[in-house]
């Protein structure tokens, strides 16, 4: 039995096509953007449609085109008008040579490709029937719109010929993004932070709130407890103090500025308001003697006093006693800088 041997040029030729195709088709696997050729423009972000399969080229019948194809000319396929729309922005063959009268390789590729093939959709020997899996792009606008070219290469070879058979098994159209689907589940709550610092400065509007616990021991009417309340900020300008008794309506409404509760400590601008919910002996509105302040009042800085400056207030509220002997105060507070 006598065979061929192909000459070295040619087998290194073979070889480097096989490559190139191979990848090709990895190109077109990861989503490149559809099947891409050195002197070709890649085509659009496309969506597979399959179809049965339909004969689109014979050459031993002039079926799409008059064979067979000459070695190292190229032609031009229509491929969209039919079974394939126009605007597919690709196409799904299966590409068959027949009876090859020299060793070789098939190129398709789009229909706007120029110059020389440089990769291989099939390789094959003389005397060869050899059926491959090609996905080309296909141009959407200009003379060769919705065209394919095809070569036969017999390396580098003029005059040999072979008959080719081409069938469409589907077809890419340009796809675009879905519309955004329903927004999910809310996801459970994180856990409670850790409270973050008070402010040097309470700014302008800002609130806080907390809870407050002043205990004292008197030997007299009037004095303040040994554990003054301390808010660990400041007030850009100085506030007024008012408390009001969980329990007494009368109060509250005489503490206009407080319009919270115990249980929701609230203040307006510019007040500090204690919400009291448990005491003894703790000095009330009516008898209180410090004018306009009842309860409490606020320790402020005056020049060369601590600070340093008449312009920072408030860090310190003191309760005072309405008798000798033991007195505290529990409650809530809230604290609105002006």
């Amino acid at each position: 039995m006598m065979t061929d041997r192909i000459p070295n040029e040619q087998r290194r030729g073979l070889w480097r096509s096989r490559w190139a195709a191979i990848g090709a088709a990895v190109a077109v696997s990861l989503g490149g953007g559809g099947f891409f050729v050195a002197n070709a423009a890649p085509s659009a972000p496309s969506s597979v449609v399959t179809i049965d399969p339909v004969r689109i080229l014979d050459t031993r019948t002039d079926v799409g085109l008059p064979g067979p194809f000459v070695s190292a000319v190229s032609q031009k396929l229509q491929v969209t008008g039919a079974v394939v729309p126009a605007g597919a922005t690709g196409v799904l063959l299966n590409a068959t040579v027949v009876n090859p009268s020299a060793n070789g390789f098939l190129a398709i590729r789009p229909g706007d490709a120029s110059g020389a093939p440089s990769t291989s959709s099939l390789n094959f020997n003389a005397g060869d029937i050899v059926p491959n899996s090609v996905q080309v792009g296909l141009p959407t606008a200009g003379a060769n719109a919705g065209k394919i070219d095809i070569t036969y290469d017999a390396y580098g070879t003029a005059g040999p010929t072979t008959e080719v058979l081409i069938d469409v098994v589907g077809y890419l159209v340009a796809g675009a993004a879905g519309t955004a689907g329903a927004q999910g589940a809310q996801g459970p709550q994180g856990a409670q932070g850790l409270p973050g610092p008070f402010p040097g400065v309470l700014p302008r509007g800002k609130t806080l709130t907390g809870v407050y616990s002043a205990t004292g021991v008197a030997s007299a009417v009037d004095q303040y407890a040994d554990s003054p309340i301390s808010f660990g900020f400041q007030f850009a300008s100085a506030p007024t103090v008012v408390t009001v008794v969980a329990t007494d309506t009368a109060l509250q409404a005489a503490n206009a500025g407080c319009p919270g509760t115990a249980a929701d400590p609230k203040a307006d601008p510019g007040k500090v308001c204690l919400y009291e919910m448990d005491s003894a002996n703790t000095r009330t509105l009516a008898a209180a003697p410090k004018a306009g302040i009842g309860l409490v009042r606020v320790s402020g800085y005056a020049p060369n006093e601590n600070f340093g400056s008449a312009t920072k207030y408030g860090t310190i509220v003191e309760i005072y006693s309405s008798a000798a002997g033991n007195f505290f105060s529990n409650g809530t507070w809230a604290a609105t800088s002006p």
